[in-house]
């Protein structure tokens, strides 16, 4: 067979010659997609490139044109420009599905503990109502919401009586009723539950707040934030990730809008602190997709 081969190749020389370049060709733009694709899903660049391709640019349109619309806050995905109360709807449902990626990685097994080890964590999730976020339709803000559950030792009572009036219950991002539904409730109170009931966190009605470019740069100034990108020991979300150095933000669509989150966690009222002022800082791009890492966080209270 090999035989045959070399005296077809010897024959048609100049045919040949052309089909090896163009194998050659295909062969290294076929490995520089690979590479490519190698070089998105791996830390510590995953989490950005995965929010860039939520709002990517659409093949019709010139770069400069992309560029020039995502500084003024063009959702390329929706086709429109939305406001600081619509990206609100859109970005509580992006937190939802950052919750459900928490759980998910529950799920596979996928977090670790303080050696660095990773957990066998899915026996616990397929225990009744561990692993789930509840969307329930009250008017509680987080204030409200702590002095609903109180102090006392049956704080999971009051909780529980919460999910009763559970209008939504999500588990996997590819549950129809999170992908379908339009969260468009104006008022309503989060309880993600992760492994037990000690590790409950809830997010009040006034949780969660959009901030412009300039809003959050002013509050960045007022209070002290840091930035989340490195390494963690332990729990989820435990690889580095970062924002590719000198990139301009603002002209790939994001840094336009963030998104300040406050919950706390009951059991032991810790991450409470005035909504005026949230814990984290989110990302946003501008269809308010939240970026799960890098974020910031408020490392004082005061």
């Amino acid at each position: 067979m090999i035989d045959k081969v070399l005296i077809i190749a010897k024959n048609y020389q100049k045919k040949t010659k052309y089909i090896v370049i163009v194998l050659s060709m295909i062969l290294i733009i076929a490995g520089g997609f690979k590479i490519k694709k190698l070089y998105y899903e791996r830390p510590p660049y995953h989490f950005w490139y995965e929010l860039l391709k939520k709002n990517s640019k659409p093949f019709y349109i010139s770069q400069n044109e992309f560029e020039e619309k995502n500084r003024e806050g063009y959702c390329w995905r929706d086709r429109k420009y939305y406001t600081k109360k619509e990206l609100w709807h859109k970005a509580m449902k992006s937190l939802i599905g950052k919750i459900i990626y928490e759980n998910k990685l529950y799920w596979e097994n996928r977090t670790k503990n303080m050696d660095g080890k990773f957990l066998p964590t899915y026996g616990q999730c397929t225990t009744s109502n561990n692993c789930r976020v509840w969307q329930v339709p009250v008017d509680l803000t987080n204030q409200k919401l702590n002095n609903y559950i109180g102090v006392q030792n049956n704080y999971l009572d009051n909780i529980n009586e919460l999910i009763k009036l559970k209008v939504q219950t999500f588990i996997y991002d590819s549950d129809k009723n999170y992908i379908n539904y339009n969260f468009g409730l104006e008022k309503f109170i989060l309880i993600h539950r992760k492994t037990s009931e000690d590790s409950i966190k809830l997010y009040g009605s006034d949780c969660c707040t959009v901030y412009n470019k300039s809003e959050w740069q002013l509050m960045k100034k007022r209070k002290n934030y840091v930035l989340a990108y490195k390494e963690s020991i332990f729990d989820t979300f435990v690889e580095e990730s970062r924002i590719p150095p000198d990139e301009d933000i603002n002209s790939l669509g994001v840094g336009n809008y963030y998104f300040g989150i406050d919950g706390f966690l009951p059991k032991t009222k810790t991450n409470y602190y005035p909504i005026n002022y949230p814990y984290e800082v989110f990302y946003l791009n501008n269809c308010g997709d939240i970026l799960y890492k890098p974020y910031f966080y408020k490392i004082n209270k005061m």
